[in-house]
């Protein structure tokens, strides 16, 4: 009786399971023949919409489903396991690679014989292995003697009391002080632009600014002999580039011709692909300065823009110094992209571009060197501002006397036997190396001479010039790097600060230098 009691009390309540099952049940059948028809109808829909759509979203199931379901790599599966004494013999066998290739002899001789100032690299120097004699200094860019002023000396000291050693920064965050943009005011106004930038390295200005505006499809015309920061700047752009002879402007037109005629019925987002002429103010390389006004001419004839490199030429060419516009009165605005250094004649420290405002302020966005770099010392950028002005009040006095300096040496240096100068008339940076009859004339065991062995010839010159109080250097370059490497030669910078005496030193100590040197037996 009590069994039967129970399960009559149970079985309400089974029941209602029962239902409530079931009732679940019929509510996710529900949901299912719902969805189902849903999905079913959308595909429907889609097919006959847009069949594409339907197949494509088939295949991202499927690959959705085969990716889900393929076998995983597991990495745990391929080690190897070694032994101590296998690790050991594997450690002592191991030699890593150099880093850099080896020095040759000559390197080596070279970087042992390296020149070390002892003091300001100013018009006479002291090295710190010599006697202390003085030295007079024709291997320094100090074209305007500003380095060792002593006015620049006290201004900057009072700078550094101010500003710190440095911003730590980069000039769009927290970098800019109000003596950078006094600067960039300044730049512009002294070259006759519309704005200027300023970047807190020299190398890294020309690197930045070619890049940030001729990019891969674009054109650029250069110049064969550019130095080796343009030519890095040029690679950088990924554009494409075509070569003239060095200064040579029949042969420029001829590729200006040949570029647009192959633009000629392109078509395409490289249709009309931006082109540009790039090259020097005052060379590097040679101490040659670019006919200007042939290049603007050609400019507007072939359509093309200019970018112009005046790193050694500003502070050193035109009346006023402001570089190859006011030496051959052109204007400014002519030049679309006018690149300077501050490191060469104004003696401070950074580069600067200057254009229109448009340009100027799309590199603040986009040039590499400006955005990611800190920016100029305080220190510098007051130095560079008295150095501009040191040139608006008394420009006379600073270049007559460099170009006069100048303009003697290398008569001097004509008149020596056997030494080759080149550079332009009103250069004050001229290089100079052997004839090669003199060479041949050397060589007396007879073969042919390596850049090596002429390389040695001109240490002699040097190391001789220098036993008669002339600090002269050779012409370093990155062999390997270089795009056409230049002659061997020695690179000679005249300043304003050197007197008439000091020219005349030169030139005996380069003439006995050259005199004791070939007639060496070799």
């Amino acid at each position: 009786m009590a069994s039967q009691s129970a399960a009559s009390h149970l079985a309400p309540l089974l029941t209602a399971e029962s239902d409530e099952d079931g009732g679940q049940r019929g509510l996710f059948r529900t949901a299912w023949d719902f969805s189902f028809r849903m999905a079913l109808r959308y595909i429907k829909n889609s097919y006959k919409d847009d069949p594409f759509r339907t197949f494509l979203e088939v295949c991202l199931i499927g690959f959705i489903i085969w990716y889900m379901t393929k076998q995983k790599y597991n990495i745990g599966n391929n080690e190897i396991e070694l032994s101590e004494k296998e690790i050991d013999e594997l450690v002592d066998d191991w030699r890593p690679e150099p880093l850099v290739p080896e020095l040759t002899d000559f390197e080596r001789e070279t970087l042992d014989k390296a020149a070390l100032l002892d003091g300001p690299n100013g018009i006479k120097v002291r090295l710190a292995s010599g006697n202390g004699k003085a030295l007079l200094n024709f291997a320094s860019y100090n074209f305007l003697g500003f380095i060792d002023n002593p006015d620049f000396e006290k201004r900057a000291i009072e700078t550094l009391r101010k500003y710190g050693v440095g911003s730590c920064g980069p000039p769009g965050f927290y970098g800019t002080l109000d003596v950078h943009m006094e600067l960039e005011k300044h730049l512009a106004a002294f070259v006759g632009h519309s704005a200027a930038i300023l970047y807190s390295q020299a190398f890294t200005t020309i690197l930045s600014v070619i890049p940030c505006f001729s990019k891969r499809g674009d054109i650029i015309v250069a110049d064969e002999a550019v130095n080796f920061s343009l030519q890095q700047a040029i690679a950088l752009s990924r554009s494409k580039v075509y070569w003239y002879k060095h200064n040579d402007m029949a042969d420029l037109e001829r590729v200006l011709k040949d570029v647009n005629k192959q633009l000629t019925g392109r078509r395409g987002k490289n249709a009309l692909p931006r082109k540009f002429i790039v090259t020097e103010g005052l060379f590097h390389n040679t101490g040659d300065i670019s006919p200007l006004k042939d290049l603007v001419e050609l400019k507007h004839r072939y359509k093309f823009r200019i970018i112009l490199d005046e790193s050694l030429s500003f502070g050193v060419l035109g009346k006023r110094g402001a570089g190859l516009t006011d030496h051959f009165n052109v204007d400014p605005h002519e030049v679309d992209l006018l690149i300077g250094a501050l490191s060469y004649a104004i003696g401070a420290s950074g580069g600067f571009c200057c254009a229109d405002k448009d340009l100027v302020e799309h590199q603040r966005l986009s040039g590499l060197g400006y955005c990611f770099s800190a920016s100029m010392p305080g220190i510098l950028a007051v130095a560079a501002s008295d150095a501009i002005r040191a040139l608006e009040s008394n420009p006379e006095g600073h270049f007559s006397s460099m170009r006069e300096n100048a303009s003697l040496l290398q008569t001097l240096l004509r008149r020596i036997p056997g030494l080759q100068v080149e550079g332009a008339l009103e250069s004050p940076l001229m290089h100079i190396r052997l004839t090669p009859e003199t060479l041949v004339r050397m060589k007396r065991s007879g073969g042919a001479w390596t850049k090596t062995d002429i390389d040695r010839v001109l240490a002699e010159l040097v190391e001789e010039a220098q036993k008669d109080g002339v600090f002269l250097t050779r012409a370093m370059y990155v062999d390997e790097h270089e795009r056409l490497l230049p002659n061997s030669s020695i690179r000679i910078c005249v300043s304003c600060a050197h007197t008439r005496k000091d020219i005349e030193k030169c030139a005996h100590a380069i003439k006995n230098a050259v005199s004791r040197v070939t007639s060496k037996k070799r």
